[in-house]
């Protein structure tokens, strides 16, 4: 079967009005007799994989899915809502869980004349190849709909609701009361069974004082009328590099020759510039290349970690960081008895690991960087330390919840950025675009400084000015691309289940509520008996989980909470 070849605006709705299908709109009811009812809310990735591990049921289900916007399966970050032609996704098909199909077996089915607008070329499709979100959002639309067309010929029955938010969620001992705004404006209130919430991203910032609102690099820059020309970009992560390629598409064109990539303005007298921002001025390293899926490890092993874990959450850290090492210098023991790791413990190793990038120039390195890692990419060679970091990163985000709330505080300051910039390396091209247009002198990175800094609002002219040790910064636009934040019950947009977690977590007397409600299967503890609600929305789970953000996190949460759900359905 051909798959269809839809520009990123001519999505279909899926939208479903036959209310019939729909359990009765009243406070109580019930689903269809013959079958277990869930409501999913969310259909992004994360509601897409749940989705497909549901309809694997043997069980007729009635399944319906709320989605506020009018694209369910795309996802937020692959939307054209949030995304351009340009922004790329940090992740191949090979490391992103296959749903129907893998995404280059998709991708391969498409012609020619559909993907070249988008800058790929169907010769050189690759497993590991980085391409734009855009199209992963038609992959995951396109897996959506064959997702559903295999439940219902299954025998379950499944509704789409798109343009219909859920705005309140209400859990007694018999269902879920969910209310929802319809895309005309009305409101209904229907009781399910099971519930799963998978909503997506929020980019707010409330750290930042009263009154000054950023855009992020998605919505908030791409929909502005006029940006700069003094632009500041808060944050040098994929995020980042995501509000540098907006601003260039406005303002002129990457261009390919023999001498590699370079950046033409469109206007010669255009005085853009554009000044990336972060607390030690690093730019991310390039993605290199490692073996996939990823090789066992012999000494950070499960059985060596539950040794660990045995003797208690005192010393926890320090005891994986022991084994950390170890594991360094079994796999790479040149890095490991270097003269930058003789004496490092868990709170100076991340100090020793940038030392020599926080000396360079940030463009100097990164050039560097680009050249060796398409150099390890032709010969197919992996630097050891570095992967040996990858392969660890998971385990410790599984057992950052068992840490101490002190050795939790160290991690965060210390070994979780090695983590973050080992895992977060960005695609070459995206490094190519830094560096064209830091040739350009279009592009300058600056360092915020460990101390706290401030941004502010300049009253006589509506510019923005940020302030720290080291002195004050003006632009005329400023963008928050730190990327997803973890969010806290204050967060959960449903108050009547926010407070509802409140008063059992009150109970339990928990500092984290949501942690504290929460089952392994990720169900909440509300009443006596089974969970019926089920939290697999990633920014929620960040406070336990911190790496737990992208699409291999998506399906591991998706596939708990489906077993948990269909356990007790």
């Amino acid at each position: 079967m051909a798959s269809r070849h839809l520009l990123s605006q001519d999505f279909p709705m899926l939208l479903d009005e036959r209310i019939s299908d729909h359990p009765a709109p009243q406070s109580g009811a019930k689903g269809p007799a013959t079958h277990d009812s869930i409501a999913i809310i969310g259909a992004g990735p994360t509601g897409v994989y749940t989705l497909m591990e549901l309809v694997k049921s043997d069980t007729p289900l009635f399944i319906a899915v709320f989605e506020k916007s009018n694209m369910a399966g795309v996802g937020m970050p692959y939307s054209p809502d949030y995304a351009t032609y340009d922004m790329l996704a940090n992740i191949g098909s090979i490391e992103i869980p296959p749903l129907t199909e893998t995404y280059l077996e998709w991708l391969q089915r498409q012609p020619d004349s559909f993907l070249r607008p988008y800058g790929v070329d169907t010769d050189t499709l690759s497993e590991r190849g980085f391409y734009p979100r855009l199209l992963l959002g038609m992959f995951f639309r396109d897996q959506f709909e064959r997702i559903l067309m295999q439940g219902r010929e299954r025998g379950h029955r499944i509704v789409v609701r798109e343009r219909h938010e859920v705005i309140d969620v209400s859990v007694s001992v018999i269902g879920v009361d969910v209310t929802f705004e319809r895309y005309d404006g009305h409101r209904d209130t229907v009781s399910y069974d099971r519930l799963i919430v998978a909503s997506g991203h929020d980019w707010s910032a409330p750290d930042l004082p009263d009154g000054v609102v950023l855009p992020n690099p998605w919505s908030g820059l791409i929909d502005t009328d006029s940006v700069g020309p003094k632009i500041g970009i808060i944050g040098t992560s994929l995020s980042g590099i995501d509000a540098v390629v907006a601003v260039a598409g406005r303002i002129g064109r990457f261009v390919r020759s023999d001498d590699g990539l370079s950046f033409e303005l469109n206007g010669a007298e255009d005085d853009t510039r554009i000044t990336m921002l972060s607390r030690n001025g690093l730019l991310p390293e390039t993605d290199f290349y490692c073996p996939l899926p990823y090789e066992p490890l012999d000494v950070f092993t499960d059985a060596a970690i539950a040794s660990a874990c045995a003797l208690g959450s005192a010393g926890l850290f320090d005891r994986l960081f022991h084994l950390f090492m170890q594991q360094l210098n079994v796999a790479d023991p040149t890095f490991a008895a270097s003269d930058m790791m003789n004496g490092v413990t868990a709170d100076t190793f991340p100090l020793a690991v940038f030392a020599e990038r926080l000396k360079s120039d940030p463009f100097v390195w990164a050039r560097r960087d680009l050249q060796q890692t398409q150099r390890d990419s032709v010969s197919k060679h992996t630097v050891a330390w570095r992967y040996t970091i990858l392969r660890m990163h998971e385990p410790f985000s599984d057992l950052y919840a068992l840490m101490t709330d002190a050795d939790r505080d160290r991690f965060d300051r210390g070994l979780r950025r090695v983590f973050v910039d080992n895992y977060a390396a960005v695609p070459p091209l995206s490094m190519e675009r830094l560096l064209a247009l830091s040739d350009a002198g279009i592009l300058d990175v600056r360092a915020l400084g460990e101390d706290p800094y401030e941004v502010r609002t300049l009253e006589d002219n509506n510019q923005l000015v940020v302030m720290n040790a080291q002195g004050r910064q003006v632009f005329d636009t400023l963008v928050d691309a730190r990327g997803q934040r973890a969010m806290s019950l204050h967060d959960l947009p449903f108050a009547t289940l926010r407070e509802q977690v409140a008063t059992v977590s009150n109970a339990n007397r928990s500092q984290d509520p949501l942690r504290g409600a929460l089952t392994e299967g990720f169900g909440l503890r509300l009443f006596q008996g089974k969970p019926r609600v089920f939290l697999a929305a990633i920014s929620f789970l960040m406070s336990s989980k911190p790496f737990v953000q992208g699409l291999p996190g998506s399906h591991e949460i998706a596939s708990v909470v489906a077993r948990s759900v269909l356990e007790v359905a």
